[in-house]
């Protein structure tokens, strides 16, 4: 990487530790971990202050809200949220964006945008407060406490951080962040000519937990197995993706004990795995509703909705995911009071792979999609072993030169020799379900890759 490149990158890393993991940050970091002690009604206390907040702030800055009566008290939260606030869900953000949006959809220059396709491949922005920003690390931070993590512990990352240019064949594929104590690797680099340089990177480094998608650590797992060697990081910390079975058994294999969460870019809704291998929904993050295709709250499989508690920028009240989980009855060993779900299902993927065989993680697809305007939807489609097929229903205002981004976007972020295509659809096929997959995989060897 040229000299001034990594001089930005140390800057950019720089300024993240600045704004996210100052003092402010570590000491919401400690009342946190504090909670973790609470009783059941102390929790439920602060979740109607934090909900009588919520709602107060939606009345005032979010049209759709404005003729709603706001609680007199937080004591009347609930009830009013339950009784007055509709389910929306990501179809309502995009078709109602001066409704849902505060200032009718308009971002200031100072404004904290975070952009994702997600998982249906959909292009959304989120409007952020600098406030949620520092939470959000707060939170994460609590559950890497779980695991005995603490301030200054070595931590390395192999998720969707583009650290170096796809197409470089020569090392390191890594930077240090000093200010972090991390190493960030490129999961762009997780092929065959270069397992071995990131493991060695791995192992010379010693961290205490490896952060990665579930599908960037099994990669590295698989490796490890048909090299029949290890690495020993004691935790290894998986989210963004669904994790699997076999590729949680081979993890801690190869790797190192597996600890996951679950959270989305909407931030209305965060789980995480306790040492014991419960997932726990943090009551203090968001609150969290589990309902049926009727909307109707539930105690067997349903969708989970959230409320977001500390994204006053742009508060999301009841907001459905396509995820599906059911609550998990009784109490955890680990001795926390935060209610339990089951594992997490939803987010319909296959596994593509990239030019030289390797999987590639649907997370990482998305991150072409992060910018690219005037696409209502898509789908990313492997139609031979070196093609890939973006298909798109587009929006009014389509281009060429949008499809000619996503094009360059994977090329640069996620595959440098993959073959790709646009093509324009009216819609994108869906299953009996009434939803789409967003990556699929429809070569005849994909069952054989699965298996």
């Amino acid at each position: 990487m040229p000299g001034s490149m990594t001089v930005l990158k140390h800057a950019y890393h720089g300024l993240r530790y600045a704004l996210r993991d100052n003092a402010w940050s570590r000491q919401r970091t400690r009342a946190l971990l504090e909670h973790d002690r609470w009783t059941n009604s102390r929790l439920q206390a602060l979740r109607d202050i934090l909900l009588y907040r919520t709602l107060h702030t939606a009345q005032r800055t979010i049209a759709r809200y404005q003729h709603i009566a706001s609680p007199a008290s937080p004591a009347e939260a609930l009830a009013c949220l339950r009784e007055n606030y509709p389910i929306v869900s990501k179809i309502d953000l995009l078709g109602q964006r001066a409704v849902y949006y505060p200032r009718r959809g308009r971002s200031l220059p100072w404004t904290i945008t975070g952009k994702t396709s997600g998982t249906t491949g959909t292009p959304l922005e989120m409007f952020r407060s600098m406030e949620s920003v520092r939470w959000e690390q707060a939170f994460k931070k609590r559950h890497w406490a779980w695991s005995g993590f603490e301030d200054g512990m070595r931590r390395a990352s192999l998720r969707g951080d583009a650290i170096v240019p796809a197409d470089r064949t020569d090392p390191p594929f890594w930077l240090f962040n000093r200010f972090n104590n991390q190493l960030l690797l490129s999961s762009r680099h997780l092929k065959k000519p270069f397992f071995g340089q990131i493991a060695q990177a791995l192992q010379k480094f010693q961290p205490q937990l490896l952060e990665a998608y579930p599908s960037t650590a099994f990669a590295l797992a698989s490796y490890l197995e048909r090299e029949n060697t290890d690495l020993r990081i004691p935790f290894v910390y998986t989210g963004s993706e669904i994790l699997h079975r076999y590729q949680r058994e081979l993890i801690e294999a190869r790797i190192g004990k597996v600890m996951d969460f679950y959270g989305m870019a909407e931030r209305v809704a965060f789980a995480s795995e306790c040492e014991v291998g419960n997932l726990h929904v943090n009551t203090d993050y968001s609150f969290v509703e589990i309902v049926d295709d009727c909307g109707q709250e539930t105690a067997g499989p349903g969708y989970v909705v959230g409320t977001t508690f500390h994204n006053l920028e742009m508060p999301l009240i009841r907001y459905r995911l396509s995820d599906r989980t059911a609550w998990k009855p009784g109490s955890c060993s680990c001795g926390r009071p935060y209610p339990m779900i089951e594992a997490v299902a939803g987010k319909f993927e296959d596994v593509i792979f990239g030019a030289e065989g390797e999987p590639i993680s649907p997370s990482l697809v998305t991150f072409a999609f992060k910018g690219v305007r005037n696409i209502e939807s898509s789908q990313v489609a492997q139609v031979s072993q070196s093609i890939w097929e973006v298909r798109i229903v587009p929006a009014t205002g389509y281009s060429d030169s949008d499809g000619r981004q996503v094009i360059d976007n994977i090329h640069a972020m996620v595959d440098a020799k993959i073959t790709v295509r646009t093509r324009l659809l009216p819609e994108i096929p869906r299953t009996a379900a009434g939803k789409y997959r967003w990556v699929v995989n429809e070569t005849a060897s994909v069952g054989a890759e699965r298996s």
